[in-house]
């Protein structure tokens, strides 16, 4: 029904032509909009300046889809409630990462190229261990909360040392030709990453995320997303140093300042 441009956003000029408003000079609209829908830059909409061949240079609007529910909501039109019930349902699917621009899905293809090197999985692991024990170094006993954090990790990530080895024989069953007790003595992350690369690489986003304190629901989506892309993508895991493009602390610095929002 209408077009949302690659920052996620919807164009006020769209947005007028669809919503068949009585007032036909568009900038009247707009201002009036604004004004009307109490809305504020830049949380709810940016302004973009583009060069004129003549005159005064053109101003457009970009607005967020909860803005663009208020105008609606303002217009008092059936055409703007039929849009804004079209813009609830697109609010629920970009909640759920049902629906993602193009800007979104690059940065979720940067982050699976990122998290199919082991070693930045146990980055990964390292950066959301840390948060734990710095957040609850005063309240739990030091004897045990290495274990603690193993039980609250595995709530989240859904996998424990028990599980993966479990799952590890299962795979060699109908995957032969691997080494198993080489496969025994690895770490956790080359284990789940020789099973499943896209599994490994949803763990790796839960533990960047929730070190990051990322909402919870939203760092689920994505990482679920992430996997499913990863596995589209037929990405293959990377054990070896030399070749892991995030080897030198400057580009490790991405993975830690990750953030989705």
């Amino acid at each position: 029904m209408i077009q949302i441009n690659e920052n996620g956003k919807i164009e006020g000029r769209e947005l007028h032509r669809l919503i068949e408003s009585k007032t036909k000079q568009y900038n009247v609209w707009i201002t009036r909009a604004i004004i009307d829908a109490d809305l504020k830059e830049p949380k709810d909409f940016c302004t973009i300046l583009y060069e004129s061949t003549g005159g005064r240079p053109r101003k457009e609007y970009e607005f967020t889809i909860e803005a663009a529910k208020e105008i609606c909501l303002m217009e008092r039109n059936n055409r703007g409630k039929e849009i804004r019930k079209w813009l609830i349902e697109l609010s629920r699917q970009k909640e759920n990462l049902e629906l993602i621009t193009v800007k979104e899905a690059a940065f979720a293809v940067k982050v699976i190229n990122c998290l199919k090197y082991i070693e930045n999985q146990k980055q990964a692991y390292s950066m959301h261990q840390a948060k734990f024990l710095s957040d609850n170094i005063d309240i739990l006993n030091p004897k045990y909360i290495y274990s603690e954090f193993a039980k609250y990790r595995t709530n989240i990530v859904g996998w424990d040392k028990q599980s993966i080895d479990s799952a590890i024989d299962k795979f060699l069953a109908i995957h032969p030709g691997y080494n198993k007790q080489k496969i025994d003595k690895s770490n956790m992350q080359t284990k789940l990453s020789i099973m499943d690369i896209g599994e490994a690489i949803r763990v790796a986003c839960l533990d960047i995320l929730f070190s990051k304190e990322e909402n919870e629901h939203l760092a689920n989506r994505f990482s679920i997303l992430c996997k499913n892309l990863a596995n589209e993508m037929k990405i293959q895991v990377e054990k070896r140093n030399e070749t892991n493009l995030f080897h030198e602390k400057k580009a490790i610095e991405n993975i830690n300042n990750l953030k989705l929002e």
